[in-house]
């Protein structure tokens, strides 16, 4: 019980990462990694087409020097094709407080909510040390590891080396030069790809700037939980 306390006050803190929360929709660079969470289950007899389809700013995400886009931000779309063997989703707006924004993403990786909710549980559980979630060390989908004291700290990958940072506003890759942004993973590690917890499923299309992201079923009673997380990359 403590821990799902702490994993509660862990989801509603007040991000403390430097850049603030920009005060109108700020346009996100090609390049930039969204990572967002569905909010439905979606199921092939529960979908047609041209329905919306809303996901979810995991947490804040850099779009320029010291002007971050904040957790809770809407991508939507639409369902383009729906059948007993796939789904075809355009994703192509960003909204907030009222304002809207043209968007194109790419797929890099999804992951179920099972893979989801167990890369925001400390390693080991409370038993190797704290039920404060700005101490916990939390494994990534993917495998890098998050090493967080008094609410921020790195982020390590197979080999331990550092590549990236974390605190209470998020998880981000560490740019490689530094005229880059740091890239929002969310759950994800910094190299994650492909499907994570999804069986059934694989990867028709990635999606582009002029087509959709298209997953593949092998069976027919396929469904995509609510609360599976998607790391997308803008390319307009």
């Amino acid at each position: 019980m403590r821990c799902l306390v702490a994993l509660l006050a862990l989801s509603v803190a007040l991000p403390v990462h430097a850049a603030p929360a920009s005060k109108e929709l700020a346009p996100p660079p090609a390049g930039a990694t969204l990572p967002v969470l569905l909010n439905k289950t979606l199921k092939p007899q529960n979908l047609q087409l041209g329905q919306p389809i809303t996901a979810e700013f995991v947490q804040s995400v850099p779009v320029k020097k010291d002007v971050n886009l904040p957790r809770g931000t809407k991508l939507t779309g639409h369902v383009v094709g729906v059948s007993a063997s796939s789904i075809s989703i355009l994703f192509d707006q960003l909204r907030w407080k009222g304002q809207t924004l043209p968007v194109r993403v790419r797929l890099v990786a999804a992951a179920a909510p099972y893979n989801v909710l167990h890369a925001r549980l400390p390693l080991g559980g409370t038993a190797r040390g704290t039920s404060d979630p700005g101490d916990w060390t939390t494994r990534q989908i993917g495998g890098d590891e998050v090493y967080l004291s008094a609410g921020s700290g790195k982020v390590y990958n197979q080999y331990s080396e550092p590549v990236g940072f974390a605190d209470f506003s998020g998880v981000y890759a560490s740019p490689s030069t530094p005229s880059e942004l740091p890239r929002a993973v969310g759950p994800f590690s910094t190299t994650a790809t492909g499907l994570h917890g999804f069986r059934e499923f694989s990867i028709a299309s990635h999606g582009d700037a002029n087509s959709p992201i298209t997953l593949s079923a092998n069976k027919p009673n396929w469904e995509i939980g609510n609360g599976s997380a998607l790391l997308l990359e803008v390319v307009h």
